[in-house]
């Protein structure tokens, strides 16, 4: 059935967005959510956040400023007034074009008014006529004696104005007030534990919707120090600890700041002031009070309006309204940008290139060689812009190919390198393991850990301030022009095409270095989402996995799976022929259907020959079959016998689907590991896991099992017809623990993409079949889906993990198997990015068949030979991309097509994607050359 192809309209903002309500132009917000953002995990609690319910396409999120209003409404009743952006982020000019672009800079405006009074500012106010009032911020870089650190926590003093005029000083561990926040969640509520010195600064006031917040002191900073000084001799960095851990009173002052520019760019609710001291001023408190009068001269940032300037990928600059672009949420694996190194992969050798200019229509790009300086044409869909594969073994899996605009950068001596091999771009930085502690909160209600250590000292200088001697706080430093004392460190400002990279220094000026002479920080932030990141999906052997699901009314509701208690029934007892596993039928399944085209011919057996004897060998000796072949103890009894049974004489294939051999290959990817002592119990569920593979295999897969290695599986899965995988063979190999069936089997994809990528689901939300052999699926426990559709070891089979495979992962749209993507079926943005994601599998994939044909592999050698080369599908193969090829260059769009080709997986090939392709089937045109006996033999 042809799939529905009728679009649905894209999403008309973004997360960060600045709107503004159309019946009420008075009305600012920003936007929090946003029907298509990936939200794998739905909310969970009690939900008393008005955005945190589900939302239907066409609805977002918005708070609402400065009333502290939030809900969830249509985008229809909204209009846009500002889209942030920062150096380094990609954008295009709406989801359908194919070309994208980087933000290589920003500029600003902005309307201000008084933070207090609200007094307007008249005319827009560029980011140079202001600065901001906020010393240091939460994330931000301090240099001190070599050493970069982040600020992770803050420890404030905030003054209060209540009702009366009256100041009251708060102090507490947050960044969360803003000097002009009124509101009565200011103060805390009147409770038996505000005590001590809390309850003596707050005195007997109460929280009122008038309290006004005037002045906002960070007064201890806790900073992760990340990296030293890369320019330093061995010598020098030994003889520079790392600082300490708190910051506060007069060694504030030893500090200094260094800004990211797209933090130095105004945004809606910053506070700043205009340098020349024009502004409106506010006076609070009393002279002679113990504070003092307090004057406010801070202002806040109301609306912006942004242009940027954009580098696009064929190479040509434009400043332009952010009005008039979309974000480029979703990019393309192989998408990059004039000025990126990136690793040019061809079936012969890699080369370390930069990109000149990209054709993002014809999929194509000008790259300059490094070691020639030559300007050569090449494929995408052979460039790798992100290290993936083995490029350089010397170089950690964390480190990447070259840097990003607005990247932190370290700065080698003259003379020296980073000590990668280019691309590569090592990077540093240290976050030491108090930072990973997570908050905690004692029976009293009181913060533990470092965070209680900190309120302590913050807490001590609270209370004695005013008093003779204590702490003052000493401003804490900005670089100043003129000063090269920081010159080692930098931002990333631009990438020429050369291959030299230009680097903003603290003190703004800016010099030219190689690639090979940076380091990359890698900050806190980075650290810590990583470091989650990496269990993201994974479920744990013995973990409880929370479900949460929608319920008829749309809210929330934890979940509950009955897995009844229908285990497989007693070793001892014989299975019926329809007393297997349940296998349900994986939902997209029907998007392929097997032929005798695309699939391997099925094995018919006898009922007889079915039947499996689940009781375990204990005899010593090893007895010997009817052929004098001996049994392994560690196998089912007739899971070995030899089957009488014929091939299918109409199809003329040698082989059966699920087989028995003597052992295990030792390409196997688990051939090394040591083998898992089994009992009886796994024998006995092994033999009924045989059984169904041998009765169930649907005939476009092949398993093999081994004698000498019960715990090793592999399979050979063909694609199905109509998809991008059509007469690949996909082979991964299984292993099972001695924990088995209670948890699920281990999977190795056999990735042969030469380091061009994977060929399902990429980027960070890709679960499926990975480059480097990770296979991701609810029923392998390799991601936290559903839990009904987590491995069970009452309702599981090694037949249904296998099923799940072809049926949810080879399919036709394989770009939508992710769930944050499948929300975007019909959109623009889903039919192009769906589209250029099947070229992209369906080249790399007729890769497989050449390397699956050119290296044997182990079990399996006659099987692809036969399937290949005797029955002619090696010839299907070529004609079938010969063909495509062709109509791709009669045609420039999908569009101009017949319907029936629209309709397939892959309706036409870039100019990039013919490139890539046509080199494979030269090879595979050789190896059909070499074997034209099995291919005359096929024709007949």
């Amino acid at each position: 059935m042809a799939p529905n192809t009728q679009k649905r309209a894209a999403a008309k903002f973004y997360q960060e967005d600045i709107v503004r309500r159309k019946d009420d132009p008075s009305a600012y917000g920003v936007i929090l959510r946003c029907w298509q953002d990936a939200e794998d995990m739905p909310p969970q609690g009690d939900h008393v956040d008005p955005l945190m319910r589900p939302l239907v396409q066409g609805e977002v999120g918005v708070s609402y400023f400065p009333k502290p209003v939030r809900e969830i409404v249509s985008e229809d009743v909204l209009e846009l007034v500002d889209r942030l952006y920062q150096p380094g982020d990609f954008l295009k000019r709406s989801v359908d074009d194919v070309r994208s672009g980087v933000v290589t800079s920003t500029h600003v405006k902005a309307r201000l008014e008084h933070a207090v009074s609200g007094q307007p500012i008249p005319g827009w106010k560029d980011t140079d006529e202001v600065e901001s009032t906020v010393d240091i911020d939460m994330g931000e870089y301090v240099i001190y004696n070599d050493w970069v650190g982040q600020v992770v926590e803050m420890f404030d003093e905030s003054l209060v104005e209540v009702p009366g005029g009256t100041l009251v000083r708060l102090p507490e561990l947050s960044a969360r007030l803003a000097v002009g926040e009124k509101g009565s969640d200011i103060l805390p509520q009147p409770m038996s534990s505000v005590s001590g010195i809390l309850g003596f600064l707050l005195g007997g006031n109460r929280p009122s919707d008038r309290d006004t917040v005037i002045q906002v002191k960070h007064t201890v900073l806790a900073i992760a120090w990340l990296a030293i000084n890369q320019s330093l001799s061995p010598e020098e960095a030994q003889s520079r600890p790392r600082p300490q851990r708190y910051w506060y009173g007069s060694d504030l002052g030893k500090l200094t700041t260094v800004t990211r520019r797209a933090e130095e760019a105004m945004r809606v609710g910053d506070r700043v002031r205009l340098k020349d001291g024009s502004g409106p001023v506010t006076t609070h408190g009393r002279f002679t009070e113990s504070y003092g009068a307090i004057e406010v001269d801070t202002l806040v940032v109301q609306e912006t309006k942004t242009t940027v300037d954009v580098l696009w990928q064929d190479g040509t600059k434009e400043t332009i309204d952010v009005k008039q672009t979309v974000p480029y949420l979703n990019p393309d694996e192989y998408d990059c940008w004039p000025g990126d190194h990136v690793i040019w992969k061809t079936e012969d050798e890699k080369r370390h290139v930069v990109v000149q200019s990209v054709n993002a229509q014809d999929r194509t790009a000008y790259v300059r060689v490094v070691e020639t300086g030559a300007i050569e044409l090449a494929s995408v869909l052979e460039l790798d812009p992100h290290g993936t594969g083995d490029w350089s073994a010397l170089s950690p899996a964390s480190d990447g190919l070259g840097v990003r605009r607005g990247d932190f950068v370290f700065i080698h001596r003259e003379g020296t390198t980073n000590g990668a091999k280019p691309p590569m771009v090592p990077r540093i930085g240290e976050v030491e393991e108090w930072v990973r502690d997570p908050p905690t909160v004692g029976p009293n209600g009181q913060l533990g850990g470092w965070r209680r250590e900190m309120t302590d000292i913050g807490t001590r200088i609270a209370e004695q301030r005013g008093q003779e001697g204590s702490v003052e706080e000493a401003p804490i430093k900005r670089p100043q022009k003129g000063d090269n004392s920081l010159n080692w460190f930098g931002e990333v400002l631009d990438l020429r095409l050369d291959g030299t990279i230009e680097v903003i220094l603290p003190n703004s000026e800016t010099v030219v270095v190689p690639l090979e002479r940076l380091t990359r920080l890698y900050d806190s932030v980075e650290q810590l989402e990583d470091l989650w990141g990496d269990d993201e999906g994974t479920i744990e052997e013995g973990e409880e996995v929370e479900v949460w699901e929608m319920d008829q009314d749309g809210h929330w509701v934890e979940g509950t799976i009955d897995d009844d208690d229908d285990e497989w029934e007693s070793a001892d007892e014989e299975l019926d022929a329809d007393d297997s596993m349940d296998v349900e039928s994986a939902e997209g399944g029907g998007d392929w259907s097997p032929s005798t085209d695309t699939v391997i011919p099925p094995l018919h057996v006898e009922p007889s020959s079915m039947v499996v004897d689940s009781v375990v060998p204990s005899e010593p000796p090893r007895p010997t079959s009817s052929e004098g072949r001996p049994h392994s103890p560690d196998v089912p009894k007739d899971a070995t016998e030899p089957d009488d049974t014929e091939p299918d004489a109409h199809t003329d294939t040698p082989w059966k689907r699920f087989e028995v051999l003597p052992s295990a290959p030792v390409d196997h990817a688990f051939y090394n590991t040591p083998p898992a002592q089994h009992t009886r119990q796994f024998m006995a569920r092994m033999a009924k896991e045989y059984k169904a593979l041998q009765s169930s295999l649907p005939d476009s897969i092949i398993v093999r099992a081994y004698e000498d290695r019960t715990d090793l599986l592999r399979s050979l899965i063909i694609g199905p017809e109509n998809t991008p995988y059509e007469d690949a063979p996909f082979v991964i190999d299984w292993m099972l623990d001695a924990n088995f069936p209670q948890t699920p089997p281990i999977a190795h994809f056999l990735s042969w993409t030469n380091g061009n990528g994977r060929v399902n689901p990429v980027e960070e939300v890709g679960r499926n079949l990975y480059e480097e052999g990770k296979v991701c699926l609810s029923i392998l426990g390799t991601w936290a889906g559903d839990k009904s559709e987590s491995w069970s070891a009452s309702r599981s089979s090694l037949l249904q993990a296998l099923v799940s495979i072809q049926g949810l992962v080879l399919v036709k749209e394989p770009w939508f198997c992710e769930p944050a993507y499948e929300k975007l079926r019909g959109t623009e943005d889903g039919i192009v990015n769906s589209r250029l994601y099947n070229e992209k599998a369906y080249v790399l994939s007729r890769g497989f068949v050449r390397r699956a044909l050119e290296i044997p592999l182990g079990g399996l050698e006659e099987e692809l030979k036969c399937f290949y080369y005797t029955n002619g599908k090696l010839r299907k193969v070529l004609d079938d991309a010969r063909t495509l090829i062709e109509k791709s260059r009669a045609t420039k769009e999908v569009e101009e097509l017949p319907e029936a080709d629209r309709e397939r997986a892959v309706p036409r090939l870039s100019s990039g994607g013919i490139i890539t392709l046509e080199r494979t089937l030269a090879k595979l045109q050789a190896l059909l050359d070499a074997h034209p006996a099995a291919e005359e033999e096929g024709k007949r």
